[in-house]
């Protein structure tokens, strides 16, 4: 059965995932920038999961889960920021127990199968799926062109140190050895489809700006690794009746974490703020 709630009054949140963007989620529930309740946390690492518990006031303290699946019993949401391999695990058992999703690791959607499963069991359910708009800016745009039919092709080139992509499966797989570069060069290039599968803690960027628009076949994807750039860079252009759309996010990565941008745990937030507020602008 569907749980509904507005902005007049308190969501419940179970988070899934303590590692960087979910210790910062975490975080603005603790200092109140998020005004749901955090009711309980999850983390394969128990030690993560205690950490982020014990920076909560002790009577505002959410519980430390020993399986997610617990997390489903009291959440009227449910946030995912444990990687693309836990989405399977969460989206839609997380469904069926009545809670809302909010997917940090769209980039798993690339699995039509998957993505046709959640998508149908959302719909069966009466609940919802919830997609930051990452690290990336122009979704709204993206999705207003794509509405009128008019939006005819979408690409993204993302641009990173050597650092913030070495260890993709793609790169493994191929023998490619980003840290010799001693020059900008272009290492992939495909849909979006396969840009998440090869880079899964890079790109959860392209599948989301693929479902604001074309689809996830038909948004190209060029992945740069450049030794000279210390940020993690993201360009969008689509094009199409309506004209050209052009977007440039240069992200200051995670301290961290290279391979993740600030500005992705920073939408997370917002679009968690944004549930329970009187006012909403954009996405």
């Amino acid at each position: 059965m569907a749980r509904s709630y507005c902005h007049c009054m308190s969501v419940s949140v179970g988070l899934v995932g303590c590692g960087t963007i979910g210790r910062e989620i975490a975080q603005r529930f603790a200092d109140g920038t998020i005004t749901a309740d955090l009711t309980a946390v999850y983390d394969r690492n128990q030690e993560k999961c205690q950490t982020v518990a014990d920076t909560f006031a002790e009577t505002d303290r959410p519980i430390t889960a020993d399986a997610f699946s617990d997390l489903f019993k009291t959440a009227d949401l449910v946030v995912e920021a444990a990687g693309q391999s836990a989405v399977s695990d969460v989206a839609v058992p997380g469904l069926e127990a009545g809670c809302d999703v909010l997917l940090l690791s769209v980039g798993a959607l690339a699995d039509a199968d998957l993505r046709d499963r959640i998508f149908r069991t959302a719909t069966h359910e009466q609940q919802r799926i919830h997609v930051p708009s990452g690290a990336i800016a122009g979704l709204d745009a993206v999705k207003a062109a794509a509405l009128t039919g008019d939006l005819e092709t979408v690409s993204l080139t993302t641009r990173k140190n050597p650092a913030g992509l070495a260890g993709a499966n793609y790169l493994v797989e191929n023998d490619i050895d980003v840290h010799a570069f001693d020059e900008a060069r272009t290492v992939f290039e495909g849909p979006a489809t396969e840009a998440a599968i090869a880079f899964p803690s890079n790109i959860n960027v392209a599948m989301a700006l693929s479902l604001a628009g074309i689809g996830p076949d038909e948004t190209n994807v060029r992945i740069v690794a450049d030794p000279d750039e210390d940020n993690n860079v993201h360009q969008i252009e689509a094009t199409g009746g309506m004209g050209t759309i052009e977007t440039t996010v240069r992200n200051v990565p995670s301290p961290t974490n290279p391979k993740t941008s600030y500005l992705a745990a920073i939408s997370a937030i917002e679009k968690l703020r944004g549930m329970s507020t009187t006012v909403s602008v954009g996405t």
